[in-house]
């Protein structure tokens, strides 16, 4: 096997990855638009400022409160339900997409060579979709989510709720900056080696 083709094997296994995830997407997102259309809106309403009942707890045993509930809508308006699937969807297909840009970069690397500007340029286009789509799709819903909380209750959710609602995905920070750092090495790599090519 040739040093350009190290990587056809994982580039496989991602192609296959990418397709199982890409009919799941679609089949999610159908069940969603019929759950959307027919159900109410459900959603999670995080820091419920409430307590809870203490039944069935064993003596010496309190309920520190709920911090988090379910909330349903029963005859929500329109806004609600797009707002209830947006919320739902636009991280699956943050990830799906995450998953395609991989196995295009997988791919390419495997045909052109790891040690090439092109390569260099793919990993750091992931790097910066993972810090900044990903993120930004976390936010979204965590926007989606606190609007149907503030149409949904009748106490103040306050503004700082937003924040309260988002569940900030550290992993994609931590390897969209590995990856933009690695994209930076490699790319040197691959201009050093050029030189050496021209040389020669």
């Amino acid at each position: 096997m040739s040093k350009e083709n190290l990587l056809q094997p994982l580039a496989n296994t991602a192609s296959t990855v990418f397709t199982v995830t890409a009919g799941a997407l679609v089949i999610g997102t159908v069940a969603r638009l019929y759950v959307m259309i027919t159900q109410p809106v459900c959603f999670v309403a995080k820091n419920w400022p409430y307590g809870g009942e203490e039944h069935g707890l064993a003596p010496g045993t309190t309920l520190d409160g709920v911090r988090e509930v379910w909330l349903c809508i029963q005859e929500p308006a329109l806004w609600q339900r797009l707002t209830g699937f947006v919320a739902d969807v636009v991280g699956w297909y943050a990830y799906a997409f995450t998953l395609l840009i991989l196995l295009l970069l997988l791919k390419r690397a495997a045909h052109d060579g790891v040690h090439t500007v092109d390569t260099a340029v793919r990993v750091r286009r992931l790097g910066h979709y993972l810090l900044w789509v990903i993120l930004g799709a976390t936010w979204v819903e965590s926007i989606a989510r606190t609007t149907l909380v503030h149409a949904a209750v009748t106490y103040d959710a306050g503004a700082l709720s937003f924040f309260g609602e988002w569940d900030i995905p550290w992993w994609a920070v931590v390897t969209g900056a590995g990856l933009l750092t690695l994209a930076k090495i490699m790319r040197t790599s691959a201009e050093m080696r050029a030189d050496l090519e021209g040389t020669v």
